[in-house]
């Protein structure tokens, strides 16, 4: 995949289009090529309401691009000797399973990174387990829950001080929280619905009534911000190779590697916290990168138009396979 910089001047128009058709009121975008950021660029409303516009400072909700950060933090905790990625998580949680299913004590990091473990996305405990982990691929954000709490029990920090000192000190991410503040909401994009209706003001956390982190979903993030994280995973040696190191079968061509959707050349990953859509991808042999926020329910639609426009790469595969798995 190859950021065609002429249509990157033509974007504009493009994306406006696809804003209209789809009823999202705001988006952020960045692109990298060769590794290094060329684009940045924000169109129409954080808050129509108010009329305020997009900026560089919003922040919108990353939901599950939250994955590939911390899948990133657990491969180097792993280097460090702090866990095992093929050791069975019940060996530091006996006392926390999410499931009463005996097949479950098989489960590892690697098969919670890889959508692996059996797990349902979501749901009351004890949760049904769909096949025994490493048998198959169902996309799981109790997984990801599940390592965050064996992580925590291990490192003996909670989540969102593990992923400031570890990531976001490190890259410069000055603006990315894992916990929803009050005072964050002042710079919070406001969401539409799938009608193009003005959904509530954030009063508390998106999914839950605390502020509690969560590895699945409850990052917050600026455009300049998460285009940090690219550029690093972008210049490590080997990190594609260790994230393509699993392939797990998630139908459509694609498949899941540690922490990151696998679709021909491309790592990948989209976000769904409701109003909130994201989508990244990147290419590590040409090391060009798009990151997309919006605050449109629809804004997937828009997504894949800005990143068809942008790149001539055909994403109806991947997209397929997103209407699948939640």
């Amino acid at each position: 995949m190859r950021i065609d910089l002429d249509k990157l001047k033509t974007a504009a128009e493009t994306v406006r289009a696809s804003m209209e058709r789809n009823k999202v009121p705001g988006l952020a975008m960045a692109f990298l090529r060769d590794g290094e950021q060329v684009w940045v660029e924000t169109l129409g409303f954080s808050d129509p309401a108010r009329g305020l516009s997009v900026t560089e400072q919003t922040h919108f909700e990353a939901a599950s691009l939250t994955k590939p950060a911390f899948g990133y933090v657990v491969l180097h905790l792993a280097d460090a000797g702090v866990l095992q990625m093929d050791a069975p998580l019940c060996e530091y949680l006996p006392d926390a399973l999410p499931t009463e299913d005996p097949r479950f004590t098989a489960a590892t990091a690697a098969h919670v990174l890889s959508h692996g473990t059996g797990l349902p996305n979501w749901g009351r405990q004890p949760l049904p387990l769909a096949f025994a982990p490493g048998e198959g691929f169902q996309y799981s954000g109790t997984g990801y829950a599940f390592l965050q709490t064996a992580v925590e029990r291990l490192t003996g920090r909670r989540l969102d001080d593990l992923m400031q000192t570890e990531l976001f000190d490190p890259l410069g991410m000055e603006d990315a929280a894992m916990i929803w503040t009050r005072p964050l909401n002042r710079t919070l994009a406001r969401t539409w619905d799938e009608d193009g209706a003005a959904e509530p003001a954030r009063a508390s956390a998106q999914h839950s009534v605390g502020v509690e982190p969560n590895a699945a979903f409850s990052l917050y993030v600026t455009i300049v911000d998460y285009p940090k994280f690219l550029q690093h995973v972008l210049s490590e040696k080997g990190f594609a190779q260790r994230v393509r190191s699993v392939r797990n079968p998630a139908g459509h061509g694609v498949e899941w590697g540690l922490g990151w959707g696998l679709y021909r050349e491309l790592l990948w990953h989209w976000g769904d916290n409701g109003g909130f859509k994201s989508f990244v991808c990147f290419d590590p042999d040409t090391r060009d990168a798009l990151l997309i926020h919006t605050n449109g329910a629809n804004g997937l639609r828009t997504c894949f138009d800005v990143a068809e426009h942008c790149t001539g790469f055909g994403f109806a595969d991947i997209a397929a396979m997103i209407a699948g798995a939640e």
